[in-house]
């Protein structure tokens, strides 16, 4: 047994793959550790009641702010790990044009939707304060989805893990630091939001400055002035069937993440809120350690793809299994450690999170099987098929959570999450495992 996992470990450390997870997750992890902190000073400056509004501001800026996210750049990072391996420059160009442009398009849309988020807040919650908060979030999304997401391609392409790991440590830091210190000063929920804003506009500036070191040292990559003129002639009709649905597709985990806590602001109160938040939060925390294998899984998986087909099954499979197994384990010891965790880090106002937490663990342990779902229906080109997957269950669960939330408040929200993901992500799961099996 001792020499089966010597050989494990041996194995591991000589794969280059599972060595960039661990750079990954290391500057990934401690990112969110540094946010998880941060999070929870301002947690206990803020209380329950003004953290619930805090939780359900950012949950409406998440959901206004959709089209800006991830989904857009894991996309073209897909296209783009073809392009580079191919050493195609004018394709590399055009890519980064394209997502310049897309970008830009994206923001406009999401500024005119925010205007009505005060009066959609008022609606929902009562409280036309908490659109006009989740308003300063969504301008925040804005800068971080353009130089940001540039930088954080190209790192990603070229296997600049570290340096990958780093602009990601930064940009949650800096972002919660400011925000913690807006707090510390007095302006509550409005100080917590602005410091995401003040944020945001640093790391736009740090990452045109990176972005532009990458394309001095490799010369396949345009720099930003080139960029711009590139973007205003971008076709867009080019690439836009793919990014819309990859986007569409990565975003719908987005959805997932967001909906829970804003349906939950509607039939409980802001404190329960906050319970639901804390705990729905803490175990994704410890499931954030998994993130980084999806993100180097949509480099990699498109590289097999063209060099050995024949081994993407056993790989996705293997790692599949794998994360299942760590989620697990995560999962189980995050609810052992959570009433001490709770008591020493939030205080004895937010213990009641303590119970959720232990409802969350079947859905935190089946949450592994879904690592390398999403690079994989974009290798294959099944995207679509993905869609159509989370959509049903999306337009049976919404109902179906609104009545669990209406009849057991935040238990009900337990419930609506863990059938939502595990549901998910097993339909997806056995569909992909048939369809690479008959593949192979």
């Amino acid at each position: 047994m001792i020499n089966f996992f010597n050989q494990k470990i041996k194995y591991f450390y000589r794969n280059g793959f599972v060595r960039g997870v661990a750079t990954l997750q290391a500057g990934s992890f401690s990112g969110t550790l540094v946010q998880a902190i941060i999070g929870i000073v301002i947690a206990r400056l803020l209380q329950p009641e003004l953290f619930g509004v805090y939780a359900l501001a950012i949950g409406m800026a998440s959901m206004t702010s959709l089209i800006l996210g991830m989904g857009i750049q894991e996309a073209v990072s897909s296209m783009l790990g073809r392009a580079y391996a191919q050493k195609d420059v004018t394709e590399v160009e055009n890519i980064l044009g394209f997502m310049l442009k897309i970008t830009f398009f994206a923001a406009t849309i999401v500024i005119l939707v925010s205007v009505f988020l005060p009066g959609i807040a008022g609606k929902l919650y009562g409280n036309s304060l908490i659109g006009v908060y989740a308003a300063i979030v969504v301008v925040a999304s804005i800068f971080s989805s353009s130089l940001f997401t540039l930088a954080y391609s190209a790192f990603q392409v070229t296997g600049r893990v570290k340096l990958l790991g780093l602009l990601i440590l930064s940009d949650q830091s800096v972002r919660y630091i400011l925000s913690l210190i807006f707090v510390l000063v007095g302006f509550g929920v409005l100080g917590a939001v602005s410091g995401q804003l003040a944020g945001a506009v640093v790391m736009f500036l740090l990452s045109g400055i990176l972005f532009g070191n990458v394309a001095k040292s490799e010369s396949i990559f345009p720099g930003l002035r080139r960029l711009v003129k590139i973007a205003k002639q971008a076709d867009v009709k080019k690439y836009f069937r793919f990014t819309f649905w990859v986007a569409f597709d990565r975003n719908m985990g987005n959805v997932y993440m967001a909906l829970p806590v804003i349906l939950t602001g509607i039939y409980v109160s802001a404190s329960d809120v906050s319970f639901f938040k804390l705990a729905f939060g803490y175990m994704s925390l410890v499931l954030s350690l998994l993130g980084p294998i999806s993100v180097l899984l949509n480099v990699e998986f498109p590289k097999i793809q063209v060099e050995n087909r024949a081994q993407l099954y056993q790989n996705f499979k293997k790692i599949s299994l794998y994360s299942l197994l760590l989620s697990a384990v995560l999962s189980v010891g995050a609810a052992v450690v959570s009433p001490i965790a709770f008591k020493v880090l939030y205080g004895e106002s937010y213990l009641p999170s303590i119970k959720y937490v232990f409802g969350l663990v079947v859905y935190g342990s089946l949450f592994g099987i879904g690592v390398g779902l999403g690079p994989m229906w974009r290798a294959t080109n099944k995207v679509k098929v993905s869609i159509l997957i989370n959509s049903l269950i999306l337009a049976g669960g919404i109902p179906l959570g609104l009545w669990l939330i209406k009849n057991y408040g935040s238990w009900g929200s337990v419930i609506m999450v863990t059938v939502w993901f595990t549901v998910s992500h097993l339909i997806s799961f056995i569909y992909l495992i048939r369809k690479l099996r008959q593949n192979n």
